[in-house]
């Protein structure tokens, strides 16, 4: 990734570890001041970094995508919350607005991500990973300042557009007021939390634009924003212009979906299914060898059948997406490539729950298998 000519060499290169896996980075001068000795959010030198997840549901391939970027940043020395927004899904009425069912997904989400990242060192100094209960974090009476300082100002029309964030429509929400809290509690969690890095996948673009001027407006520190690239569903982004949330792959839809606890036969199932269009490398198929399988692995290994060619190996998904449009590699191949690919990445969470079931199984009774 390019970035401006005034960072310094060690700023550039120390962001370049740390975001090596993100679409896009905005805002990073507030980053690469840090490095440089700057005060952080914090006011200590150490750089903290956030994403906060609702706990909604079973893992999905995207997850993956979250997990590296926390590995990235852990190894540079940033100190990492993963905020389980359990407020939040009630707002977005998740579980039917059943607490119980959320703690219990909240609990699980973080035992995935445990396995994902290889258990790090947990605690909130530098190159530790801390999960916080959004519920705890609310506990504050400075938290609900933050929320009405973020709010003021926000028009109704403007909350509209961050709908996005929650995967609804900007009309969705007429006869729900609280779905418009959502955008200034989000706001609030970064600030409240002397955040100097929030992150997402694309889809929290819009409510980490409105955070940024809101920091403008009270003078606050304006983190720097950095979003994963978005993993379409596996039916494909078809038709016109689609906001993000509209083709990203969703747990709701399980057919629509990689989950992480799918087996290699659903995964060999499911890729058979995908949309793939051969003259479009951003084509799910596509997409899950770039950002998962190749990143993981280091190769992406298509093995057709003895009668109908020789294996081969691929590190550059273009250059693939050319050997399938010119009749190299079968699609058929390229598809079962990445199911397999995919199994030989998701074997070792595979292998943790099987050791460790209790959260998983907590997690199918209140979501289904």
């Amino acid at each position: 990734m390019k970035f401006p000519e005034d960072y310094s060499d060690s700023a550039q290169s120390a962001m370049n570890r740390m975001f090596k896996n993100v679409e896009e980075v905005v805002g990073g001068n507030h980053v690469a001041s840090v490095l440089d000795g700057a005060p952080s959010a914090g006011g200590d030198g150490t750089l903290r970094a956030y994403i906060g997840l609702e706990p909604s549901g079973k893992a999905h391939v995207g997850w993956i995508l979250i997990a590296d970027c926390v590995r990235n940043m852990l190894q540079e020395g940033v100190q990492v919350t993963i905020l389980l927004a359990d407020w939040h899904a009630w707002v977005n009425d998740k579980f039917g607005r059943d607490m119980e069912k959320i703690s219990i997904a909240a609990d699980y989400m973080a035992e995935v991500f445990r396995a994902l990242l290889g258990f790090p060192e947990e605690g909130v100094g530098p190159g530790q990973l801390n999960f916080l209960m959004a519920s705890d974090l609310m506990d504050s009476g400075e938290y609900w300042e933050k929320v009405l300082r973020c709010s003021k100002g926000m028009s109704l029309a403007r909350a509209r557009r961050t709908f996005s964030i929650m995967g609804r429509s900007e009309d969705s929400s007429e006869e729900d007021l609280s779905a418009f809290f959502y955008p200034p509690m989000q706001a609030a969690d970064i600030f409240h939390l002397k955040v100097d890095i929030a992150f997402g996948g694309m889809d929290q673009r819009k409510a980490h634009m409105y955070m940024r001027d809101v920091a403008d407006r009270n003078k606050w520190t304006k983190a720097t924003c950095i979003h994963t690239p978005m993993i379409s569903g596996l039916k494909g982004r078809r038709g016109g212009r689609m906001e993000v949330f509209d083709h990203k792959m969703s747990k709701s839809d399980p057919a629509n979906a990689i989950i992480l606890h799918d087996s290699a036969k659903s995964l060999s199932k499911k890729l058979r299914k995908a949309y793939l269009d051969q003259n479009d490398s951003d084509s799910p198929v596509y997409e899950i060898a770039r950002h998962i399988i190749i990143p993981t692995l280091g190769e992406l290994r298509v093995t057709p059948k003895p009668e109908f060619g020789e294996p081969s190996t691929w590190t550059d998904t273009d250059k693939l997406a050319k050997a399938v449009m010119g009749g190299e590699v079968h699609p058929f191949d390229l598809k079962m490539g990445v199911a397999e690919g995919l199994s030989s990445v998701l074997a070792p969470l595979r292998s943790h729950f099987d050791d460790n079931p209790d959260k998983l199984q907590k997690m199918f009774e209140i979501a289904g298998k």
